[in-house]
């Protein structure tokens, strides 16, 4: 009877598996009906909700009613663009021209002054605490909106001093006195010109005179300020011409300990006094000679920070000395590289120079400068020679000044570290010699972008010093949190913070604050003596000297003159709400890079890329083809071509783009209309999607003088939950003097003017355009302008108008009156979907929210404010710049009628997410039905509520359908359901924890086949200004390869400490630890409770590592930031979706999905009793990065290998003076005799381990 059952039982069990397998071999189909009723409702649903909550059709009847379209025309745009720019750059050079003949008539009244005495004072930008005496404090500072907000006298100036320079020193002090007079220029051009920036003198003695005054801002974590004008781009580009230079250094065995860090130094100093338009390479040699960096070889690459940074790179791993050196080999594979640069027009095409670096030479080599150098004789020599003898104890230095003085050059001797960067600055006034004896000619360059007073050889101390927070962080966690801290769902944590740290990179330029980038014009200023008595040794009767006095030539460059144009200025002078949604302009120098972009990303967290201010216009306008990385199309290499050398027209090419962080993009044809901008290296580039986007919303005529709407003005601005863009001008005080000129927000000040315009007739309308550059003046002409700028305040009339206008349109448009239906009807849509908020933006920078009952009132000031989500205006501001007004007016060309909804990506929150919903509000023309965009409506509504109505309706059945619940529906283990938008992430889904991820990193399989049917298309996007991080192996050969910076040294000096310092941090009761960790982590408890319940006692033991076993877990992998390109595949839904598709099998194509009307979403269902394929075909949306292995996978290598061609900067090069011989038999270098303050001794470290 047992057996019996026994085998009763089998019998079942086999018929149910033979069931299951004939079900899994033949599923059910989706029943397409079902699905498509389920697609229908929830339209219904959502559609509704919008309609009644942003009040949109009642906007697009106000606007359509009497509003009008004007068209775009590319060709006045950028003409009226680049013409704004050109009178803005010629009222600039206008200052620097009075500036630089105030700098060289006071240099010359003061030739014959004495040097000030003990008792003369400075107003020093960053006084010396330690000698207060020599100080004048600077009183009366004030903050000021035009100076980013620095508290300045814009009365009189400041000076800075590098910390290496004596600031009593006599040709110092006689030039800080001098110096002073400059005020009256500086004062005249700020009277003439207010929208002008810093102006500054940079002198060769190595200060910096600044206008208007400000105290100097402190260096965090009081490390030492390296500043040194003459370093920057505006100095070293203006004091000569561009520059081809390669640097030797010898590593022959008597090159060893301070004799190679004295010369590491120098290198790095000299690559540090280089510009964009210099080419450069360093020369590595003993008996052999070879590049630095071995894929340099025999090249010059570009000195853009990127090359410079791999270089110094390549520096550090040098190998250690040994042999003896051969210099003729080296010094002829310089003369011959050098010549065949000169014979091709390739690099700069002007200086030339060698820079020898060695502790010694045997000979002089006469002849082998006389058969590579003197050819044309010595007047005519292509290269100039500057030598760098290193040591104390070195031989006889005769043959190595030699060798400089007979090539043009400079001689210097260097002993000490401190002095490497005061010395060899040397030769730049020694390159600008030829410039001063031609006197009449002061040429004007332009610098690229970079950032304002930020060192850029800072990015790699910054990202260290966030890495040693973190690791302090994780320290202190590991210390309160013990057994908790290695529990998977805290380390995935971990992991996912870092990972975002790492990912943020796609900040673009108007977006991040804490760089100030700028441009800069600058001017060199000559001495105006040109000869000079000089004493010198004369030999005679072969062992007797005298002492006598002779007249000599002299060519001495006194500093450079500048003065900034700020990026955000560039910005605000191409109108971008006359261009708007969707175009944009940008502008682009000699060297094909990027002056200002709107995917320019110079950033990553709050550190500059390494590569920040060299970003190619190709690498911006990404084409829409198949190839490769860095296979750059051809369109857009002409278009490049035109633009570089600075012609006027016009090209269409189709291009992709990204946004929203880089995880959406599309395509779209791009019309680009380029011109020049004259007098200088930039042309203006604009972008327009004409076929979409080339007509604007003009106000109707009664708005045009305000006639009768005056005395509404301020009705319009009644309320206080409106903001206006943050970076437009609308009106604006011409000076921020003080309480009744500078305001708090923007919202402030345009309510101030508001204010004047309500009060007077029609005067305003005499306020000039913030453009009031408009009458320029001839930048070639003698004359220079004096007149006064005599107007208080300036405004954008246009801009002003529109916003008043839209203002009007929009003002109560959520609070409008409704019969008692719609009023119920509404509240009932607000409740059902817990609406949070509703806003409008417009195309005058205009938004306006209201927040519902139910939206979380707690400040972000609060103490659980790390809990909550920012406001919604906290982070939306900038209307057509914002993801959603994009969105929504790009898939207005889809369906006029959809809204477009978005979920934050991977919310870790899921219980406080909301969902965002926006459609744009077009005007149409009548006549040809052209439409323009106008504004954006949109509201938030909570997830929960999405998601309660999802399951609810998709657990329907309906008889109609043929349905049956327990196969159909999406409860059923047979049906797994998805709502994913126009870019494949998942809007809503059975599992919630599934919000916001991209579906392919869900059902990867499932997401494959929708790409191959063309449901979703594939784009690929290159990111050519990726941040990649190179993990740093203790144990690797090749650690030396990293850049050393000061905490990088300090761990060497005591590394043996570090696993004691955390263990002591782990194990230790110290209280400081204690307080300071309770606050990083005060949800400790909600870990633990989490973890707990997951798992059991016995699994938790396993987590629980102690003791130095513990150290490796809990010290993280150090990594160095480097420049990389990066590749990202993203997805965009296809207009028409194909939704049926014939196959053989039902599991061939395992779902079926219907578009939900209306909207940018699809219903997805995936029948669930399909072969479920492995979870590694799952893939995500993040970059990847480029391997360029022909390279060893630098990206250096590879760009310098495939170097773009660029145009030298039209500025005059002038290389050599017929009299310039007769300087340099008796001034072209010295010893040095080395004077160490305290202030220097101090800092000696410091520089050692930054360089």
């Amino acid at each position: 009877m047992k057996s019996a059952k026994v085998l009763v039982a089998l019998f079942l069990y086999g018929c149910y598996m033979v069931r299951e397998c004939l079900q899994h071999d033949n599923p059910e189909p989706v029943k397409t009906a079902l699905l498509q009723t389920w697609a229908e409702k929830l339209y219904f649903e959502l559609w509704n909700c919008g309609e009644y909550i942003t009040n949109r059709k009642s906007l697009q009847s106000k606007y359509n009613k009497e509003a009008k379209l004007e068209g775009r025309n590319g060709h006045i745009l950028v003409a009226n663009i680049s013409s704004v720019i050109k009178s803005m750059m010629d009222k600039k050079q206008q200052s620097l021209k009075r500036i630089l003949e105030s700098v060289e008539q006071v240099a010359v009244s003061a030739h014959n002054d004495a040097p000030p005495g003990d008792e003369y004072k400075v107003r020093n930008a960053k006084p010396n605490k330690a000698t207060p005496h020599t100080n004048i404090l600077l009183n009366d500072l004030k903050e000021n909106s035009h100076f980013y907000h620095t508290p300045v006298n814009a009365t009189y100036s400041s000076v800075h001093i590098p910390t290496y320079v004596y600031d009593r020193a006599s040709d110092v002090i006689k030039a800080l006195k001098w110096s002073e007079n400059l005020d009256v220029a500086f004062r005249k051009n700020y009277e003439i010109d207010p929208r002008l920036s810093w102006q500054y003198f940079g002198s060769t003695t190595g200060f910096m005179r600044q206008f208007p005054a400000m105290e100097w801002p402190d260096k965090p974590d009081n490390t030492e300020d390296l500043y040194d004008c003459r370093m920057r781009p505006w100095y070293v580009e203006a004091a000569a011409s561009p520059k081809d230079i390669l640097i030797l250094v010898d590593n022959s065995g008597s090159m060893m300990g301070q004799s190679k860090i004295i010369a590491r130094h120098v290198i790095n100093t000299l690559l540090d006094t280089l510009s964009v338009n210099d080419y450069v390479n360093v020369l590595v040699f003993s008996n052999v000679t070879n590049e630095v960096v071995p894929c340099f070889k025999n090249l010059l690459v570009q000195a853009t920070l990127a090359n410079i940074r791999e270089l110094k790179l390549g520096v550090e791993n040098i190998a250690d000395p040994n042999n003896i050196s051969d210099f003729s080999i080296a010094l002829t594979m310089a003369f011959e590289t050098l010549e065949m640069y000169r014979e091709r027009n390739m690099g700069a095409m002007c200086n030339q120079a060698i820079m020898l670096v060695t502790d010694g030479v045997p000979e002089n080599f006469y002849e082998l400068f006389k058969s590579h150098n003197w050819k044309n004789g010595t007047m005519g020599m292509p290269v100039r020679v500057f030598t760098y003898l290193i040591g104390r104890e070195v031989p006889e230095i005769r043959d190595m000044k030699w060798m400089a003085c007979a090539n043009h050059g400079y001689f210097v001797h260097l002993s000490t570290v401190e002095e490497v960067r005061e010395q060899v600055v040397h030769y730049l006034p020694v390159m600008a010699r030829p410039l001063v004896l031609h006197q009449s000619h002061h040429p004007v360059i332009w610098t690229p972008l970079y950032a304002d007073v930020t060192d850029p050889k800072m990015t790699d101390y910054l990202w260290e010093k966030e890495e040693c927070q973190q690791q302090y962080h994780d320290t202190i966690s590991y210390k309160e949190t013990k057994d908790q801290f290695f529990y998977p769902k805290n380390k995935a944590k971990r992991d996912r913070d870092r990972k975002k740290k790492e990912l943020n990179q796609n900040l673009n330029v108007n977006r991040q604050k804490k760089h100030n980038l700028i441009t800069s014009l600058a001017m060199p200023a000559f001495d105006k003596k040109t000869e000079m008595n000089i004493t010198v040794r004369r030999l005679i009767n072969d062992n007797y000297w005298v002492w006598e006095t002779r007249e000599t030539k002299v060519a001495h460059l006194l500093g450079v003159v500048g003065t900034d144009v700020p990026e955000a200025d560039l910005r605000e002078a191409m109108s971008p709400h006359i261009l708007g949604v969707n175009n944009y302009a940008f502008i682009v120098t000699n060297n094909g890079f990027i002056v200002t972009h709107p995917d320019l990303r110079p950033v990553f967290g709050d550190i500059l890329k390494p590569n920040y201010n060299s970003i190619d216009v190709t690498e911006v306008e990404l084409v829409d083809s198949d190839n490769i990385a860095r296979v750059f199309d051809r369109s857009i290499l002409t278009l490049r071509d035109y633009i570089i050398n600075q012609t006027t027209g016009d090209r269409e090419i189709t291009v992709k783009y990204h946004y929203d962080d880089m995880r959406r993009a599309t395509t779209a044809e791009r019309h680009y209309y380029y011109s020049i901008v004259e007098g200088t290296p930039f042309t203006v580039v604009v972008a327009l999607q004409e076929k979409h986007f080339g007509y604007r919303v003009k106000i109707p005529d009664r708005f045009q003088n305000l006639n009768t709407t005056r005395s509404s003005l301020l009705d319009y601005f009644k309320d206080d939950e409106w903001r206006i863009h943050p970076d437009w001008l609308y009106c604006r005080y011409a000076y921020d003097d003080g309480d009744d000129t500078s305001f708090k927000t923007p919202e402030d000040e345009l309510r101030h003017f508001l204010k004047r315009i309500a009060k007077t007739d029609n005067t305003w309308n005499k306020w000039p355009p913030p453009r009031f550059y408009s009458e320029s003046y001839d930048s070639k002409g003698s004359t220079l302008p004096e007149e006064k700028f005599d107007g208080k305040c300036y405004c954008d009339k246009d801009l002003m108008l529109s916003l008043i206008y839209d203002a009007n349109m929009t003002k109560g448009i959520f609070t409008e009156a409704k019969n008692d239906t719609e009023k119920k009807k509404k509240t009932e849509f607000e409740k059902r979907f817990g609406v949070t908020l509703a806003f409008v933006a417009t195309h005058s920078g205009l938004t306006r929210w209201m927040d519902y009952e139910d939206k979380p009132k707690t400040p972000l000031n609060s103490d659980d404010h790390e809990n909550q989500q920012p406001h919604f205006i906290d982070e939306n501001v900038y209307s057509i710049e914002e993801v959603w007004y994009r969105r929504a007016v790009e898939y207005n060309m889809v369906n006029d009628e959809s809204y477009v909804y978005s979920v934050p990506f991977e919310n870790e929150n899921i219980k406080s997410t909301l969902v965002t919903a926006s459609q744009a509000v077009f005007v149409t023309s009548k006549e040809n039905k052209k439409k323009g965009a106008a504004a954006v409506v949109g509201y938030q509504f909570r997830h929960s509520a999405l998601q309660e109505l999802f399951l609810n309706i998709t657990k329907q059945c309906y008889s109609e359908t043929g349905c049956t619940p327990a196969k159909d529906t999406c409860q059923s283990i047979e049906r797994d359901c998805y709502i994913l938008d126009n870019n494949g992430y998942i809007i809503a889904s059975e599992n919630v924890m599934d919000t916001g991820l991209f579906f392919g990193n869900v059902r990867g399989p499932i997401m494959k086949m929708m790409v191959k049917e063309k449901i979703y298309n594939n784009i690929t996007i290159f990111d050519y200004q990726g941040v990649c991080f190179k993990r740093e192996n203790e144990d690797d050969s090749n650690s030396s390869s990293f850049l050393y910076t000061p905490i990088h040294h300090l761990k060497q000096l005591i590394g043996w400490l570090i696993g004691r310092v955390l263990w002591l941090a782990a194990h230790s009761n110290f209280q400081w630890m204690m307080s300071q960790a309770q606050a990083i982590f005060e949800d400790v408890p909600d870990y633990q409770e989490d973890e707990e319940s997951v798992y059991s006692a016995d699994t938790l033991a396993n987590f629980k590592i102690e003791g130095e076993k513990a150290l490796k877990y809990v010290r993280i992998n150090r990594t160095r930031p480097k420049s990389c390109d990066r590749v990202v595949n993203l997805y965009t839904l296809t207009s028409k979706i194909p939704e049926k598709v014939e196959h053989k099998s039902m599991c061939a194509r395992p779902y079926e999905l219907r578009k939900i009307m209306n909207t940018n979403l699809i219903l997805l269902v995936v029948n669930g009793r399909c072969p479920e394929t492995t979870k590694a075909e799952n893939f995500d949306t993040e970059p990847k990065e480029v391997d360029y292995e022909e390279f060893n996978n630098s990206l250096n290598c590879h760009k310098a290998f495939y170097s773009l061609p660029r145009r030298r900067p039209k500025t005059a090069c002038i290389r050599t003076h017929p009299d310039e011989h007769e300087i340099y038999d008796k001034m072209c270098g010295k010893g040095t005799i080395t004077t160490v303050t305290p202030i220097t001794l101090s800092i000696v470290f410091f520089l050692c381990l930054i360089l």
